[in-house]
C-alpha cells in the first residue's frame, strides 16, 4: 500500500477522523499538500463518482464521504495557498461557479483551491449561477477566465446559454471560458466554443495556462 492509499481508502469508507489523521501523517512525513490532494483525495472522489454511476454506492454514502473530503480540504487549504506570489502588474482573476439549475459544489471548490494555490485570485460565485451573475463578476473583478461546472445533464443547456451570453459581451479584452463536470465532453465544449476541463486538476491547470498565455501575448 503506497503512502496515499490510507487516505484514499478512508475517503471511500467515509471515515472523517481517519482521513484527517492520514492527511496529518502525510504532512508530518513531508508530503506536499498538492500531492495529497492529487494522489489521495481526488482519486477517491473520482472513484465514488464511478460507484454512484454504477449503483455500487448510493447518495447518502457519497455525501458522508464528501464531508470527510471537505474536512481534509479545510486542513490542506491554507497550506495549498500560502506563499503564492501574484504578478503585481496584472492580477490573474478567475470567476468560478456551478451553472444555473445545478447545486453541486465539490468539483468547483477543488478547482478554486487549486487555482488559488497557483497564485490566482478566485471569485467563487457558488452554485445555481446564471449568465448575468457571471458577466457582472467578470466586469467587476476584471477577470481573465470563467470556469463553469455542471454535474447534471439537465444543466448542460443552461451552460450553453451562459457561454453564448458571455461571448456576446464586450469586455474590452479576451475572456476565456473553460467548462467541466461529469456530463461535459470535449465535443460539447467545442460546440459552445469553450475549453474542456477533463478533470478538476485539468480544469485548474488549463485556466492557469490561459492566463499565462494571455499575459505573454499582451507583453
Amino acid at each position: 500500500m503506497d503512502t496515499y492509499s490510507a487516505v484514499y481508502e478512508s475517503i471511500l469508507r467515509g471515515d472523517e477522523q481517519a482521513v484527517l489523521d492520514g492527511c496529518k501523517k502525510l504532512l508530518d512525513d513531508g508530503c506536499p499538500p498538492i500531492d495529497i490532494l492529487e494522489k489521495g483525495l481526488i482519486p477517491a472522489m473520482d472513484q465514488l463518482g464511478e460507484f454512484l454511476n454504477s449503483g455500487e454506492r448510493y447518495i447518502p454514502q457519497v455525501l458522508i464521504a464528501s464531508k470527510a473530503m471537505q474536512n481534509a480540504i479545510a486542513l490542506l487549504h491554507p497550506l495549498l495557498t500560502e506563499d503564492q506570489q501574484q504578478d503585481s502588474s496584472r492580477e490573474n482573476v478567475v470567476v468560478v461557479g456551478t451553472v444555473q439549475g445545478d447545486i453541486h459544489t465539490i468539483g468547483k471548490n477543488l478547482v478554486a483551491i487549486m487555482l488559488k494555490s497557483a497564485g490566482c485570485r478566485v471569485i467563487d460565485l457558488g452554485t445555481n449561477v446564471g449568465a448575468e451573475k457571471f458577466i457582472d463578476a467578470v466586469r467587476k473583478y476584471d477577470a481573465n477566465v470563467v470556469a463553469m461546472s455542471a454535474l447534471l445533464t439537465s444543466s448542460m443547456l443552461k451552460m450553453k446559454q451562459i457561454a453564448k451570453k458571455i461571448r456576446q459581451e464586450d469586455f474590452g479584452r479576451p475572456v476565456r471560458i473553460i467548462v467541466g463536470g461529469g456530463p461535459i465532453t470535449p465535443s460539447f465544449a467545442r460546440e459552445i466554443e469553450a475549453e474542456f476541463g477533463g478533470t478538476m486538476i485539468d480544469t485548474a491547470r488549463k485556466a492557469s495556462l490561459m492566463i499565462d498565455n494571455e499575459s505573454t501575448e499582451n507583453k
